[in-house]
């Protein structure tokens, strides 16, 4: 249970927007401590304004986003500056050591004034509208200390101190300093810093019509109902665990924000990728969105007021807006990270897109797989008509439906944004097609092929037709061809896949799989697999639909080929 909650005042005023007064509702019904804090924090953007305090701007800053600078900002021929931008940036350390390194400059280049460190921050801060945020977490990486959290004196997860102690448990010093500290960087000023740089403003200025997300029903609906504006900015939010070292585990977490209001070329370009929060571990958060809170706060507060831009290559001043577009992690990540606030893959209704395709399980055993065709003898709970998977679609509606009956783990944090400023829950949610593509379809077929796929003891392996690779030299030849291929691959293409009989456990990449399976599958599989796969590029609307006819029609060969309707 969650201590140093006080509930007794804290019911907050309704809003407009069907919405968020159903989420209202929710909150002032619902007992539980772990759904009432996600509600906290949902009901906090929704009430979000530039004004509150704890925002992370300072009245200045407030003053800035609202009031952006409408002049051209260049550090061109300023060599002083420019110095001071590099030391700044090139010293490991520049907190303890840019003024020592500064003073000796100075002396050397008989330079009487050379801008402070606090000076050059402020020059940055303003050029690239970087403005970092930092704020009090659990030292283990529970939780961070934001929203109903902010007061705690301890982890509401595993009771660690919000401050550092001594070994007898006594404050150090006497004075409260935070145990551990994480970052946020705002992208209000971010974005406006973008729009004063001649290039990118000019780059985001684009009016082409691209055949990505621009084509999208969702995204044209939207338009259509006046919720994305030529003047907003649309953006995709991501974020995932991060390696920092080559031989440890992911020991942080990141998230981004994705401009797509320029080229498709330039999306993934560093400059069109701007940071959001740095969770530091040692593990992995347990509640990310008092985590995500500080972030999502001034975005919200904008989204109710607009976002004042001076766009340089136009020469004028206007009120835009942050229009979400797509909010995504990798899928274990959704699930874990409760970003959509559904179950795990493996629940009853576990797809990512909430398309409403319920899942099959076997008897005595709460794991459910998404399973069209009806087994045979199937338990009850399973034992549901065939599911056409052509008819299914993501539902807003469905989604709010079930969460006032509490039919879902958690709200997500999404809810809190503004009405029209984001696609909605769960639409906004995309699935993980580069895992399930690269990663997770190589690692269910080919086991199937070489027949090591571990199966129920009701089931013989020696019935498995498909396993066309199961007998040792086969594979080893199989894995040779493979080998052999390398030299036939452009460069252009990145890493080609290594011989799989000796290679595919150590360290086989994720390309490398792309490559072997629909680079080579097609030619190999004539052959080799029973099953046949293939790559498919898509580039208008018609091969969009072949390509879902296509990826429909894989998925019930598979069920037939290699389910046969069995529950074991």
């Amino acid at each position: 249970m969650i201590e140093d909650v006080n509930n007794e005042d804290d019911t907050p005023v309704p809003l407009d927007g069907d919405d968020e007064v159903l989420i209202q509702e929710i909150y002032s019904n619902v007992k539980m401590d772990d759904l009432r804090t996600s509600l906290a924090y949902i009901l906090g953007l929704q009430k979000a304004s530039l004004d509150d305090e704890g925002l992370g701007l300072n009245e200045a800053g407030v003053h800035l986003l609202r009031n952006p600078l409408t002049e051209l900002l260049s550090i061109e021929g300023d060599k002083v500056l420019e110095a001071a931008i590099k030391l700044f940036i090139g010293l490991p350390n520049a907190d303890r050591d840019y003024n020592t390194t500064r003073q000796i400059f100075m002396e050397f280049n008989d330079i009487p004034d050379f801008p402070s460190l606090s000076q050059v921050k402020n020059i940055i801060m303003i050029l690239t509208g970087i403005k970092l945020v930092i704020h009090d977490m659990c030292p283990k990486s529970c939780m961070a200390f934001t929203g109903p959290f902010v007061d705690f004196n301890h982890c509401a997860e595993c009771g660690e101190s919000h401050w550092k102690t001594d070994s007898n448990g006594e404050l150090e010093g006497g004075i409260k300093q935070p145990s551990m500290q994480f970052s946020m960087l705002l992208l209000g000023p971010q974005l406006q810093a973008m729009f004063r740089d001649p290039v990118k403003a000019k780059e985001m200025g684009v009016q082409e019509m691209y055949n990505d997300f621009f084509d999208g029903l969702d995204y044209l609906e939207a338009v259509m109902a006046g919720e994305i504006n030529e003047e907003d900015i649309t953006i995709m939010f991501s974020i995932d665990g991060a390696q920092l070292y080559r031989n440890k585990a992911s020991d942080c977490w990141i998230s981004i924000w994705v401009i797509f209001d320029c080229s498709p070329n330039t999306w993934y370009k560093k400059q069109y990728v701007l940071p959001g929060v740095i969770i530091p571990g040692p593990n992995k958060p347990k509640n990310i969105d008092s985590f995500l809170f500080l972030g999502f706060q001034p975005i919200a507060a904008i989204q109710r007021e607009g976002l004042p831009i001076w766009d340089v290559a136009r020469g004028l001043m206007y009120l835009g807006n942050i229009y979400i577009i797509i909010a995504t992690s990798d899928g274990p990540g959704l699930a874990y990270l409760y970003l959509n606030g559904l179950v795990g893959h493996h629940g009853r209704n576990g797809c990512r897109l909430y398309c409403g395709m319920p899942g099959r399980h076997k008897e005595g055993t709460p794991t459910y797989y998404p399973v069209m065709k009806r087994p045979d003898a199937a338990p009850p709970g399973s034992d549901h008509p065939n599911v056409d998977a052509e008819h299914f679609s993501c539902s807003s509606e469905t989604y709010m439906s079930n969460l006032a009956k509490t039919g879902i783990s958690k709200p997500s944090i999404f809810l809190g944004f503004q009405c029209g400023r984001t696609l909605g829950v769960p639409k906004v949610f995309g699935s993980d097609i580069m895992h399930l593509l690269s990663l997770n379809l190589p690692d269910l077929l080919i086991p199937l092929w070489r027949g090591t796929f571990e199966c129920d003891p009701g089931d013989a392996k020696s019935t498995w037709r498909w396993a066309t690779l199961a007998l040792p030299d086969v594979w080893k030849a199989h894995g040779e061809c493979v080998g052999a291929a390398i030299v036939n691959i452009p460069g252009v293409y990145g890493r080609p896949p290594r011989n799989p009989a000796e290679k595919i456990h150590s360290g086989y990449k994720a390309w490398e799989y792309h490559l072997y399976l629909y680079g080579l599958g097609p030619g190999l599989c004539i052959t080799s697999f029973p099953l046949h796969t293939g790559a498919i590029s898509v580039s208008s609307q018609e091969e969009l639909k072949t390509a879902n006819h296509l990826f429909i029609e894989f998925t019930e060969e598979y069920e037939d080929l290699y389910c046969e309707r069995k529950v074991k």
